[in-house]
């Protein structure tokens, strides 16, 4: 009987978010998820969790093995409050069957001219990149032509600054 009076005393104070986060549901727009593999579906969860305040949507799912024989999967996530997200609104992922987390790259493009205080924000958000490619999640040389972006930027930046 105290458990149950001290049960009714507290539920009531307990707020809706609290119950919110335990059941985080994966949306995937274009059926790429079916016959989802318990990986690819662990990997959604993540990235549902990941992005639990914005309820992501997810496209375009496909699942490879690397040389080590391990499941990758690479797609698009949106966070979008849309039910139709914008096409600009999706960003890459990927992950590996070996990996801690999924990485998730927000393609930015790299502005015309750039404080060199910055530059290390625009390099270490191209290693997300970098990992992508390696996965096989977007084309071969993607990282080379960011690389070749803001080294260009930045060269204009050095050079416009000793002038």
């Amino acid at each position: 009987m105290k458990r149950f009076f001290a049960l009714c005393i507290l539920l009531p104070g307990l707020d809706a978010a609290t119950f919110h986060h335990t059941a985080a549901a994966q949306t995937v727009l274009d059926n790429s998820a079916q016959k989802a593999s318990p990986f690819v579906k662990a990997t959604l969860k993540t990235l549902t969790e990941r992005f639990s305040t914005a309820h992501p949507k997810f496209r375009n799912l496909a699942v490879h093995t690397n040389s080590d024989k391990k499941q990758v999967v690479c797609g698009q996530v949106s966070l979008s409050e849309n039910k139709a997200p914008a096409e600009e609104s999706f960003m890459s992922f990927g992950a590996a069957e070996d990996s801690e987390q999924p990485v998730v790259y927000e393609a930015r493009t790299i502005p015309a001219t750039l404080d060199s205080r910055e530059a290390n924000q625009w390099i270490n958000h191209g290693a997300d990149l970098e990992e992508l490619e390696e996965l096989g999640c977007v084309p071969e040389g993607s990282y080379r032509q960011y690389g070749d972006t803001l080294n260009k930027v930045l060269q204009d930046h050095k050079i416009n600054t000793t002038r």
